[in-house]
Formats: structure tokens, sequence, C-alpha cells
């Protein structure tokens, strides 16, 4: 008998703690009311920590989900950590395989972003904001996804579209400020 598996999420937490505003701490304090056990929470500083982490495959390994909550640095096209950015073709090869990204990360949302990032990580889809979004704005976006998703079963598709249609006033046009996208390879 074949058995759907649950999906399960591991956020990695990336922003600066004088930021004031961990997003990836209240995703994961909301989304773990109900389901502790299929969400994961780590948090990183700096580059090295983030590179060494990804490169082990076991950290992510049973988790289809993973939240990048960091900054986008659209100077240098890189995610930015509190020390440190990454380019996209520096992330380990592979080490998204088969899972969805979130990238919660300012401007990241860019052809020459994302296209290497899918590329050299092997991540089945991803989505990232075309602009600056507030901390709220992506906060709330991000646990309407992630609610529909976990809790209500909905299709990354179906839940990123009905996250635009109640906060985006439209599917895929993206009136929250940010506009969110999603990226296949």
């Amino acid at each position: 008998m074949f058995v759907l598996r649950r999906p399960r999420l591991f956020i990695l937490e990336c922003i600066p703690k004088s930021d004031e505003y961990e997003e990836g701490e209240v995703l994961y304090r909301f989304l773990t009311m109900t389901d502790p056990k299929d969400i994961g929470l780590r948090e990183i500083t700096t580059k090295k920590e983030l590179l060494g982490y990804l490169r082990r495959a076991r950290n992510l390994d049973g988790f289809n989900f993973i939240h990048l909550s960091g900054h986008g640095d659209r100077e240098h096209c890189a995610f930015e950590l509190p020390r440190g950015i990454v380019y996209p073709d520096e992330f380990p090869k592979s080490c998204f395989e088969g899972k969805r990204v979130t990238l919660s990360a300012c401007g990241l949302s860019r052809d020459d972003f994302m296209t290497p990032f899918l590329d050299v990580t092997g991540a089945k889809a991803a989505i990232a904001p075309r602009k600056d979004v507030r901390f709220d704005d992506a906060s709330i976006w991000f646990m309407t996804f992630y609610y529909l998703m976990l809790h209500h079963r909905f299709t990354p598709a179906g839940a990123f579209d009905r996250a635009n249609d109640m906060l985006c006033y439209g599917p895929r046009r993206g009136r929250v400020k940010g506009g969110f996208e999603y990226w296949y390879p």
C-alpha cells in the first residue's frame, strides 16, 4: 500500500541578530504549534558554516522543503548572511537535490541568481522575492504558503497561487511588496 509522506520543512535562519527580526524563528514558532516533529530550525551566521552544513547531505535528509531566511545582495547577486555572502555557483553541488527551496532574501528572484542557483543546487523548484520585502509581508506570505502546504496538503504551486490570491491581489502578480516568483529548473 502506498502511503503519502507528510511534507517536512527545514528553516535555515541567516538573519543578523542586529536586525531584531528573525523571520525563520517566527515561522518555526508558528508552524510547530501543530506539527513540531515536521519542522526543523538551525541558526547560521557565517558563509563557511552554511556551506559546510549544506555539504553534508544527511543534514537535510527527510526534509522536502528548505527555507533560507537571510538578505539578498542585489549589487553582487548573492545570498547575504551576517558574515559573508554566497554567490549562486558557490552553493555545494546538488545540495538541494529534489527539494523545493524558498529564499526569503530581497531581490534574488532574478535570472542571474536563480538560473545558476537551480543548476548548481539541483533544487526541484524555488521561490524568491523580486524586490525588497518587509519583514511582516515576508513572514505573513511564507506563513500562509507553508500553512497551506503542511496543514492543508496543498501542492506547492497551489499554495503559492493561493497565498498570492489572498495576499497579493491576484495570482503571480505580486502586489505584496517584494512580489514572490516561483522558479522551475
